[in-house]
């Protein structure tokens, strides 16, 4: 690396230094989306005590829903609040506007509810409303006006979130820019966090961007599990998997601008759907527990990217709740990590398991269950699963393979069973690690055969 870069490397870790408490106030830990799109939801004081279970500590609300503001009330659990797009225009246009908007949706909570944050709008600068992306900063502007009437400036800082689509190019991050179009709002809201200190937010979706080049994105550089890295030939860098590329790539277009001090990123969203219509063919379970688990690992290591090693991205998961009433394909409706009815959707890592009396060892399922296959699965449906729990599921299947004492019989609902099983032991027993679309059975019946032994702990 030469002397540019690692000067490059010592001004940002310097100026993230200055940042860094404003941004561990956003977000300390693990956030997720709370989207209440649908007409079937727990009310919020219920989803309080969900969360409480669970290791997430941040929430993005999409707008500032007073019942949930409420409920958040005397929690500790930090909150963005959103502002809709449609109050855009209102809140540009009058100061007043943006001091009663402050004062009946923060002002009645803080500091009970610790609000963090308040996002403004949703994507604006892609989004099919131009008429917004002139008015987006002054918004901003008013409300960070209003915050300073009631002296909340410092605690409560205010962004706005982008969609990948604001970069013309992100590949290789090193070359990321800006859209032309959009780049004289852009550097009104660059300008906008340089001074108030707020973060740079970002929606980041692998998800996406393996959907619309599957052949030019791997499937598992896009799922955090790639062997190999992809290289940056412009840095050096070696990027290991796709989220972090498209974070580096933020930063990048950040600088290609212009703006030599650190805005710190925080993603926004972030998440993987676990249905889709039939053509949604990567929209599945296995896929969105491999990818959210990973990326929950990925935010508790306070891991940085190749270019800023040493800091954390804040992250928060889109999304609580599958959401019925959401439009356009299935996918949509099924990026949730919890049913409405608050019963995981798969394990993501998330849940607090309950404590053992003795040496305060995480409990398990008990070790006397197996996890097969049902009865009727398709032979495509038993294959992907084989293709999950033997790679990326990091099953044990070598007494699956030819010679082995489970390879025969010598059929796919066999083998399928088999690593299904092994998964399911591997992940700690847990119903949900027998779920597999709905198509593994939890058996209190040992399956093993002859010499083959299917393990049970």
């Amino acid at each position: 690396m030469g002397d540019r870069m690692q000067h490059l490397h010592l001004l940002l870790l310097f100026l993230w230094v200055l940042a860094d408490t404003s941004l561990r106030q956003l977000v300390c830990g693990i956030g997720v989306n709370y989207g209440t799109n649908g007409n079937n939801l727990p009310p919020p004081q219920e989803v309080v005590e969900l969360i409480r279970d669970t290791y997430i500590d941040s929430i993005k609300l999409y707008n500032a829903d007073r019942e949930i503001l409420a409920a958040l009330s005397n929690t500790g659990i930090n909150v963005v609040v959103g502002v809709e797009n449609e109050l855009i225009p209102s809140l540009a246009r009058s100061p007043r506007a943006a001091q009663i908007w402050v004062e009946k949706h923060i002002k009645s909570f803080y500091p009970a509810t610790s609000i963090t944050a308040i996002a403004v709008g949703n994507e604006v600068l892609t989004g099919d409303d131009m008429r917004l992306m002139p008015l987006l900063v002054p918004a901003m502007n008013n409300l960070q006006l209003a915050l300073l009437g009631m002296d909340a400036h410092e605690n409560i800082k205010i962004s706005t979130p982008h969609s990948m689509a604001v970069l013309a190019a992100s590949s290789p991050p090193s070359i990321a820019a800006f859209k032309a179009p959009i780049l004289p709002y852009m550097k009104q809201v660059l300008q906008f966090l340089t001074h108030t200190g707020a973060p740079f937010m970002v929606n980041a979706y692998p998800y996406y961007a393996f959907v619309e080049d599957p052949e030019g994105v791997p499937l598992d550089y896009a799922l955090f599990t790639a062997k190999q890295g992809v290289k940056d030939t412009g840095t050096g860098f070696v990027y290991g998997s796709l989220f972090d590329a498209q974070v580096d790539a933020v930063y990048f277009a950040i600088k290609s601008v212009g703006f030599k001090g650190l805005i710190p990123v925080v993603v926004s969203e972030s998440g993987w759907p676990s249905n889709g219509e039939k053509n949604e063919t990567a929209a599945t379970m296995q896929n969105a527990q491999m990818y959210n688990s990973n990326l929950v690992k990925r935010v508790k290591s306070s891991a940085g990217t190749p270019l800023l090693p040493n800091q954390p991205i804040p992250t928060f998961i889109f999304a609580l709740f599958n959401e019925n009433e959401k439009p356009g394909p299935a996918s949509e409706r099924n990026f949730g990590l919890f049913q409405p009815s608050k019963a995981v959707v798969y394990d993501a890592g998330l849940t607090k398991e309950p404590q053992s009396s003795g040496a305060g060892q995480v409990q398990q399922g008990p070790s006397g269950v197996w996890c097969i296959a049902k009865p009727g699965a398709s032979q495509e449906q038993l294959q992907q699963i084989i293709n999950f729990a033997c790679g990326e599921g990091g099953a044990d299947c070598s007494s699956i393979q030819n010679g082995q004492a489970c390879f025969s019989p010598n059929t796919l609902v066999a083998h399928a069973s088999y690593a299904m099983n092994s998964y399911y032991q591997h992940h700690g027993r847990n119903y949900w690690n027998c779920f597999f679309d709905n198509l593994g059975l939890v058996t209190p019946t040992d399956p093993s055969y002859g010499t083959c032994t299917y393990p049970s702990q």
